[in-house]
């Protein structure tokens, strides 16, 4: 029997080889289906078959446990935001603020409420919004939701969401996770910055136990062995 396995798509870089040394030492088979966590959980309650649910939040699993289509759910790690800009934009005293209030920048996000990476850009506007609450208005109006969503756009095989969106210049700058910052730094044409506290928002990336079937995969995603992995891959520990 194949088990179903649901993931946040910013899991997609790293999850695949986690599951495969899983699969070696157990012996079970999962198929891996990879979406904006929102959408995924739309999903599950309209009866897709799945067995374990990773999100990026809470909200999508405490949703399913709500409605009694999920056992138990636990976070596992964490992630932060993180700005990739088109280095020809921008110059050497421009910081991520300074980036953000560029209205000549086109500045895309992922799609709110289907993706909890769009919902962290706007808990990021209403965090600015404590220094400048023209800005953080300013922000919501300006921001493009390109990605993430039922019909955004979709990015090509093996391609990051903000190198993608740059170099095509369909944006000027994205607001995404952080652990995609050492792969993007690769790439000479852009520049991330890095969002400090208070204003960055910390996602808590859960994983929801649907069925009990999954409880041995569920257990191991919560272990330390799986913490020290995401860790190595660019997400952060959950401290």
């Amino acid at each position: 029997m194949t088990l179903s396995l649901f993931a946040a798509g910013s899991l997609k870089a790293t999850l695949p080889a986690f599951i495969e040394h899983y699969q070696q030492k157990t012996g079970e088979k999962w198929a891996l289906t990879f979406g904006p966590a929102g959408l995924l959980r739309q999903r599950i309650e309209q009866g897709e078959v799945c067995h374990l649910f990773l999100s990026a939040d809470k909200n999508n699993p405490q949703q399913l446990v709500d409605k009694g289509l999920a056992l138990q759910y636990a976070p596992f790690i964490a992630n932060q935001l993180c700005i990739t800009t088109r280095r020809n934009d921008i110059n050497e005293l421009d910081t991520w603020l300074t980036v953000l209030s560029n209205t000549a920048l086109k500045l895309a996000i992922s799609t709110p409420k289907s993706d909890p990476s769009g919902d962290y850009s706007w808990q990021l506007f209403d965090n600015i919004a404590q220094i400048d609450p023209d800005l953080s208005q300013t922000l919501k109006i300006r921001a493009l939701s390109l990605v993430g969503g039922e019909h955004s756009l979709t990015i090509p095989k093996g391609r990051m969401a903000a190198h993608y969106l740059i170099t095509t210049h369909q944006a000027d700058a994205f607001i995404g996770y952080q652990h995609y910052q050492t792969q993007l730094s690769e790439f000479p044409e852009l520049k991330t910055f890095t969002i400090p506290k208070p204003f960055n928002v910390t996602a808590h990336y859960c994983a929801t136990l649907i069925h009990s079937q999954a409880y041995s995969l569920y257990q191991e995603i919560l272990s330390p062995y799986a913490k020290d992995y995401f860790i190595k891959a660019g997400f952060l520990p959950l401290s």
